[in-house]
């Protein structure tokens, strides 16, 4: 038991630790730059990275566009970049995102960016704005990494210089004293909205006027992209590369009312119903939920909701709140915006629930943001095809922080990597040395046991020792039996769970009928031979189907190759089987072959031939060959190979 205890304290440690910060550089990196990947910076410089700005020089209070460049078809995973004043080396200005990336460091947590995922990257822009009271030259320095255990330390940027007299002015015109009262007219066309702000002054002694029109042009059509106000008067959940999105969950937080804007790539048609969730815990369950709901002719509505363990309930007040909606559905991109109206909630009522009411959304308080999409039917929303995406820590509305860590299942995780080591390594080695291995070293013994039989016993008692763990801690993790999402296109993977527990199932049956296993004389002893493999070889089949399935899940987050890897393994161990049974028997073959020209003494010591001749000293068994030792040794260490390249994709995303 201490070992188990060992074994999975490890494993979440290495989960840990190879995880890295695929989310952004930590916080404490701020002042060192230095990334904690426990490898020391390249020395040589980095020629396949620049840093360039839009202009050479700056004024107090302006801006200019940074951009961080691979070259030579090089990419980057990650940066940390700052302005740093020449002469004094402090941290200077502001950075806001143009296309990826998030703001972090210093007081005002915006004077650095770093990278938001562990994707490659080929470039990255942003906008620096100087302080108001800036007054020597800056160069922008960034810590750069290529690879977890490749990165480079102060790649920096030409000197940018003061300007001495550069006033931009803009034509306008200004009255005294105006005080402006705001409308807005938003108009929805089958594939854009248009929304313009139009400024009239109020009422006053001096008559003057003033008008101030923005309009807003949504992105090209089918393309998700980054808000440009994220991380300056936004808060926002992004999945982007680069300007290309998969996803923008945007917010703009007022006392009275936050504004909300989603925008994600959907697949099929019909109706739809894209939703967001505010969650005390990453998991489901009582939680509130916003969703757009869009028909099938396209038209959009917003509703309240919640849920209850894992499935969706209607309210009866589900318009409460909501106003300003607008959205859209084409081109495989679900787009949506609206306000909702929210009020500090008596906390004698924040429980009291009258019918099927709740209880308005207290957005003041710090959730995790869930999104989630998927098919409807009417009024009804369906099970999403894939599991919500969690935010990794709880999010405050009130700020404008660009968040894209989602949340990590290190159970699961762990519970993968047990599954891993069972089916792939203990099952893939124990099997071969029952079928393949008895005749090898038969003239030894292990604690009086033959040496494939305690082999293979070891091995196996491992393999349902870590499938109960595993086993447990996926039930513990899922509170129960729990059905899951398939992604979309492979909804054989939901089956992922019913096949887990007949895996369990049988690898608890085959060692129960074991303690009654007749003797080797006893007539029924062929029947429970048969019985034994056809347990254990299905068990080791379902096992590795159910791995096979399993790394395909969102909540696992291995790459999408690394099914490839696990199919590569079901080849290889098919091929291996193979190897061995053919030089069986080629051995047998030989050895038949042998005897046949042997002299063979009878029973009572008498000649054969009319000659005398002495017993001849046992031979071993033609099976029992250095060949053969040099087999298992390979499979061994493939066996090996494939699981831990296995429990790297597994633990290191």
């Amino acid at each position: 038991m201490m070992l188990l205890r060992c074994l999975v304290l490890f494993l979440t440690l290495l989960i840990g630790q190879i995880s890295g910060y695929g989310s952004g550089a930590p916080s404490f990196t701020c002042s060192t730059k230095m990334p904690s990947h426990g490898a020391p910076a390249q020395t040589s410089p980095a020629t396949d990275y620049q840093i360039t700005t839009s202009s050479s020089t700056y004024t107090p209070g302006g801006s200019i566009t940074v951009t961080i460049t691979a070259l030579n078809g090089k990419v980057f995973v990650g940066y940390l970049m700052v302005a740093k004043d020449e002469g004094t080396g402090a941290d200077l200005g502001s950075f806001s995102i143009i296309s990826g990336g998030k703001v972090m460091c210093g007081t005002t947590r915006n004077q650095g960016v770093t990278h938001t995922n562990k994707a490659s990257k080929t470039t990255e822009s942003f906008t620096w704005t100087a302080p108001s009271n800036a007054n020597g030259n800056i160069k922008f320095e960034a810590t750069i990494v290529q690879s977890y255990s490749k990165y480079w330390l102060n790649v920096h940027s030409d000197v940018v210089t003061l300007a001495s007299a550069a006033v931009t002015t803009k034509p306008t015109t200004t009255f005294p004293d105006t005080t402006k009262a705001a409308t807005t007219t938003s108009v929805a066309t089958d594939k854009n909205t248009v929304s313009t702000t139009v400024l009239s002054p109020k009422p006053m002694t001096t008559p003057s006027t003033t008008t101030t029109t923005t309009t807003t042009q949504p992105p090209a059509t089918g393309a998700v992209t980054m808000d440009h106000r994220c991380g300056d008067t936004r808060g926002c959940f992004v999945n982007c590369e680069g300007n290309d999105c998969q996803y923008v969950v945007s917010w703009h937080y007022r006392p009275e009312y936050v504004d909300f804007s989603i925008t994600r790539k959907v697949t099929g048609g019909g109706s739809k119903w894209l939703a967001i969730g505010f969650s005390t815990d990453p998991k489901m369950g009582d939680d509130d939920v916003l969703h757009c709901l869009s028909d099938s002719a396209g038209h959009v509505t917003v509703a309240r909701s919640y849920n209850q363990g894992t499935s969706n309930q209607p309210i009866a007040n589900s318009q409460e709140g909501i106003s300003s909606v607008i959205g859209s559905y084409n081109d495989g991109v679900f787009r949506c915006s609206f306000r909702y109206s929210q009020v500090r909630p008596d906390p004698d009522n924040r429980v009291k629930r009258q019918g099927t009411s709740r209880p308005m959304i207290d957005l003041h308080q710090h959730r995790h943001l869930m999104l989630g999409d998927g098919p409807a039917f009417g009024d009804i929303l369906a099970m999403h095809k894939e599991n919500p995406l969690v935010t990794a820590e709880m999010v405050n509305l009130q700020s404008t922080d660009i968040i894209g860590d989602v949340a990590r299942y290190p159970l699961v995780k762990v519970h993968g990597c047990l599954m891993i080591l069972a089916w792939i390594f203990c099952t893939g080695v124990g099997l071969v040395f029952a079928r393949f291995y008895k005749p090898v070293w038969s003239n030894r013994t292990i604690l009086g046991l033959k040496v494939w039989f305690q082999f293979h016993r070891g091995l196996m008692v491992t393999t349902l020792v870590l499938t109960l763990v595993g086993f447990i801690i996926i039930f513990v993790e899922a509170n129960g039996y729990s059905k899951i999402s398939a992604p979309i296109g492979k909804g054989y993977v939901a089956s992922h769970p019913i096949l887990g527990i007949i895996v369990t199932v049988l690898t608890v049956t085959n060692p129960i009928m074991a303690l009654f296993r007749p003797g080797p004389k006893d007539k029924n002893r062929p029947i429970f031979n048969w019985a034994h493999w056809a347990v254990g070889m299905a068990a080791h089949i379902l096992g590795v189907i159910t791995i096979c399935f399993g790394v395909e899940l969102q909540k696992v987050g291995a790459p999408k190759y690394t099914v490839y890897v696990v199919i590569g393994y079901i080849v290889y161990h098919v091929l291996m089987e193979i190897t061995l049974k053919i030089y069986d028997l080629f051995a047998e073959r030989q050895n038949s072959a042998r005897i046949e020209h042997m002299e063979m003494k009878n029973g009572n010591g008498a000649t054969q031939n009319g000659n005398s001749f002495r017993p001849e000293e046992p031979k071993r068994d033609p099976k029992d060959s250095i060949i053969k030792k040099l087999l298992l040794a390979f499979h061994v260490a493939i066996a090996f190979a494939f699981t831990l390249t296995l429990l790297l994709l597994v633990t290191q995303y």
